[in-house]
């Protein structure tokens, strides 16, 4: 595994980490993330155009925390709020991976059309879904009225053994969400 070291203006860094903390990841992760993408589409993963940012008003978002350093921000990226109806939605197409007829990332595009949730959102829920019912532990967290209401699912719809093992993975998870308390962005 390589190291990179980087130079990054102060400000701008802590206004990029909040921004990822909002998201459920840090720094390294997003750069990670950014450099894969790269290396799939061989070549930069978005357009460069110049163009007039969106203005979000941060305080719309209510789980991020302190907001009173934000005001208002330029920025470009949709920040659609995961609604109910959505998680229900992904629940159906996470049914479809344990019954083996869909694959994760296919699904969690099909979610992202069919719902507006962000393609990167649904991916997380179904991976994080995934690690539950495989007692598998997780490194992103959900809002917890989603994970109580998708905990229930697998409980009733699931059974008692996928049950079991979706604990086993929220207890696995705790030693990482200790150390890595930024992933607690809900």
């Amino acid at each position: 595994m390589a190291n990179i070291e980087i130079n990054i203006d102060d400000d701008t860094l802590l206004e990029a980490e909040k921004i990822l903390l909002s998201l459920g990841m840090n720094v390294e992760i997003a750069l990670n993330i950014f450099l894969r993408r790269v290396s799939l589409e061989k070549g930069f993963p978005m357009t460069m155009a110049a163009s007039t940012p969106n203005l979000i008003d941060f305080s719309d978002f209510e789980d991020i925390g302190e907001t009173s350093v934000y005001e208002t921000k330029p920025f470009s990226r949709s920040n659609i709020k995961i609604t109910p109806a959505m998680v229900e939605d992904l629940w159906r197409a996470f049914l479809r991976y344990v019954a083996g007829t869909g694959e994760i990332n296919r699904l969690s595009t099909e979610v992202a059309e069919t719902t507006g949730m962000s393609r990167g959102s649904a991916f997380i829920y179904l991976m994080v879904l995934a690690n539950l019912v495989n007692g598998e532990p997780n490194t992103r967290v959900l809002k917890y009225k989603d994970l109580e209401f998708l905990m229930g699912n697998i409980k009733t719809q699931l059974g008692e053994s996928k049950y079991q093992k979706a604990i086993l993975s929220l207890k696995r998870s705790i030693p990482y969400w200790r150390e890595n308390p930024w992933c607690f962005c809900r």
